[in-house]
């Protein structure tokens, strides 16, 4: 079984470093967490991300894109949706080829800061969506 965690809320919150700890204690307990990067904007983290956005989009593609003109939040949610449009890639980078062989893969997912993507948009459940077609059984559902 396949189990992903989504850890959200504001910017400066402490997503990262929560994913950061809980990967250390993991390891600490012979276990293994991987950690998934879904925030386009993301510059620095003490995790070595299993699967990054970035290497799919960043952030600076859509603020930078002449025909876009998207500041930081527009970009984000464009990200985000461009991710979603874009979702076999994401299958893809998720496959289970990871370099343990384990039945009980715990994938931990980074998102982005800008809580209004989770309460006033669907990107976050579209998202959850994916993972459970997937065979991914998602805690922090709505």
């Amino acid at each position: 079984m396949r189990y992903a965690q989504f850890v959200i809320g504001p910017a400066g919150s402490g997503k990262s470093t929560y994913c950061t700890t809980m990967q250390r204690h993991a390891a600490d307990s012979g276990r293994i967490i991987e950690i998934v990067n879904l925030d386009p904007a993301a510059e620095v983290f003490e995790y070595q991300p299993f699967v990054d956005i970035r290497d799919l989009i960043h952030l600076d593609d859509a603020m930078e894109d002449e025909e876009l003109h998207y500041g930081p939040n527009g970009g984000l949610i464009f990200c985000l949706e461009f991710l979603l449009e874009n979702s076999e890639w994401l299958r893809e980078a998720l496959n289970p080829d990871m370099e343990h062989d384990t039945d009980d893969d715990y994938l931990i997912f980074d998102m982005p800061g800008q809580i209004e993507m989770f309460t006033h948009l669907d990107i976050g459940r579209k998202i959850i969506k994916l993972l459970e077609d997937w065979d991914f059984r998602c805690n922090g559902k709505s």
